[in-house]
């Protein structure tokens, strides 16, 4: 039986320049909304729709170090040197980097003007969540926050996948069937494309369960 439901859903993933969520200084937040209603439709999401569906929220590494002592970790750095040009050029520092009140004010805003979100999601609530609840109390800003996606309403991508699989399978799967598109078209440690893939693999699993067909990219 097809999927009936008609949730309007919010994933959001982080790229940060630490790996201690409650101190780390962040380099940016990607968010996407999405329909559950979409994954067992006749027009299922595409990756390249997703991507273009996606918002990027860019933030001052800087600022964040001398204003709130965030942390820079000298692992990370080293990790981020390891990446290639592209993804070292995503988290350069731009003069349109948004402070931690702007981003939170930019953030709220988007949520004020859109459909009520039925469930908010991210991989692993164990890091993206405080981070964003800490920037918000930062920025005084949790309880408006609050108003518009709950506590109670935070789902994890990575349990939800693990479960449908007896916890037996690769969690970041491939989620089209063109494997070749995949392989040339995702970039890893880019938030836009983490946030669009996972929705593509709640999407697989949603058509895998009502026998059908995955799209090829």
């Amino acid at each position: 039986m097809a999927d009936k439901r008609v949730n309007n859903d919010l994933v959001i993933d982080f790229e940060t320049m630490g790996q201690n969520e409650s101190n780390c200084a962040v380099v940016d937040c990607s968010t996407l909304f999405f329909e559950w209603g979409r994954f067992t439709s006749n027009n299922p999401y595409t990756f390249e729709e997703l991507l273009s569906k996606s918002r990027r929220f860019k933030l001052n590494v800087r600022h964040q170090v001398e204003d709130y002592k965030y942390v820079v970790e000298d692992e990370t750095i080293k990790f981020w040197q390891t990446t290639d040009a592209d993804t070292k050029a995503r988290i350069a520092p731009l003069k349109t980097d948004l402070s931690v009140p702007q981003f939170c004010n930019q953030f709220i805003e988007m949520l004020s003007t859109t459909k009520k979100v039925d469930y908010w999601w991210s991989r692993s609530n164990n890091f993206d969540p405080p981070i964003i609840w800490r920037l918000m109390r930062q920025a005084g800003k949790y309880h408006d926050f609050n108003q518009y996606i709950m506590f109670h309403r935070l789902r994890d991508i990575r349990t939800f996948i693990d479960a449908k699989f007896d916890f037996n399978t690769v969690n970041g799967f491939v989620p089209v069937s063109d494997e070749n598109y995949w392989s040339t078209t995702f970039k890893p440690h880019n938030s836009q494309h983490d946030t669009a893939a996972d929705v593509m693999r709640l999407q697989t699993i949603t058509r895998i369960e009502n026998d059908m067909e995955q799209p090829a990219r």
